[in-house]
């Protein structure tokens, strides 16, 4: 045995002594620790935080996955110099409690938006912003209650109905590097320590796995800041993306922009340069459903423009939202 292939063997080995009597764990969602903010809504204990004057207009983030959390959106708090800036962590995913897949439908999704739309509202339309997945819901929901939402900003949604669908799986190869990096999330998982929470390693996983997506499909180069999260959510993903893989007939009624023609208020489409997958080309094609739309381009980023530039994407998004409506006349 060479010297060199000695010393890799040796570190393998300290390597997997170390995460056989180290183990990894995963943070506790809150009905496990109530130190961590929550807002009930629908008789569920959401992960949520506010920043901002409650009686400012209101914010609403939803972040994208499906399963992941708002922490990598928190850029979003400089909104909160004039706005009432509302986070959550969706059901069954984050911080949020943990629920069966089953559970998890579209319907159960815009519900919950719903409650909080109502509950810091206060009558007054919000405003959405939604990134990726969260920019499907923020689409879906304002197709079903357009005079809920005041204006809108969709960060790369991936579809909105069958028609933009096929855009899912078209990055081309991973890589090796993304590759490996699935198989050691694969091994690790089985070294967390779940002190009897179910979902745990398969939280840990998908934890390990989404920052590897994060240049998937992208143009640019040079190193992104690294994504930020607490906790994946196994079930939400399972009754979404994962869904979506096992069962095409399913995937096929999905639409997240049924209604939108009915919503008059202004719509932002927001998307990184890098991004040849779900980007420019492909948002001008969502585009056209909605009466009053634009894009606007983050340069140097990629899909997670929030996590890549904040700066320059709260930027843009205080300048949309400061913009007076123009009036409209009802057809």
């Amino acid at each position: 045995m060479s010297e060199h292939v000695r010393s890799l063997a040796t570190a393998f080995l300290a390597i997997s002594a170390w995460i056989f009597t180290t183990g990894f764990t995963v943070p506790d969602t809150v009905e496990r620790d109530r130190s961590l903010p929550i807002v009930e809504l629908n008789g569920y204990p959401f992960h949520a935080e506010t920043f901002g004057d409650p009686d400012h207009p209101v914010v609403i983030v939803l972040h994208g996955g499906p399963g992941a959390d708002y922490r990598y959106l928190y850029a979003l708090k400089a909104l909160a110099s004039d706005h009432l800036v509302v986070f959550y962590d969706q059901r069954g995913t984050g911080l949020s409690p943990r629920v069966p897949a089953e559970e998890i439908t579209l319907q159960v999704f815009l519900d919950d938006l719903d409650a909080f739309v109502t509950a810091f509202g206060r009558g007054r339309p919000v405003h959405l912003v939604g990134h990726s997945w969260g920019a499907m819901l923020a689409s879906a929901y304002a197709g079903a209650h357009p005079d809920k939402v005041g204006k809108m900003v969709l960060a790369e949604p991936a579809f909105l109905d069958a028609s933009t669908m096929t855009v899912l799986g078209s990055s081309g190869w991973p890589g090796m590097a993304v590759l490996w990096g699935f198989a050691k999330a694969w091994i690790s998982q089985w070294f967390v320590r779940t002190n009897g929470d179910d979902y745990a390693r398969d939280d840990f996983f998908l934890l390990q796995v989404m920052p590897l997506m994060q240049g998937a499909g992208e143009l640019c180069d040079g190193k992104l800041p690294p994504l930020e999260a607490w906790r994946f959510g196994s079930p939400n993903f399972k009754a979404t993306l994962g869904r979506i893989s096992n069962d095409p007939e399913w995937a096929a009624t999905l639409d997240f922009r049924k209604g939108v023609d009915r919503f008059r208020g202004d719509t932002l489409f927001l998307v990184g340069e890098c991004n040849k997958v779900v980007g420019a080309a492909h948002q001008a094609k969502h585009m056209e459903h909605f009466m009053s739309a634009k894009l606007e381009v983050v340069p140097s980023a990629g899909h997670f423009m929030f996590n890549d530039r904040p700066d320059y994407s709260v930027s843009i998004l205080q300048a949309f939202l400061a913009e007076k409506a123009p009036d409209r006349i009802a057809n």
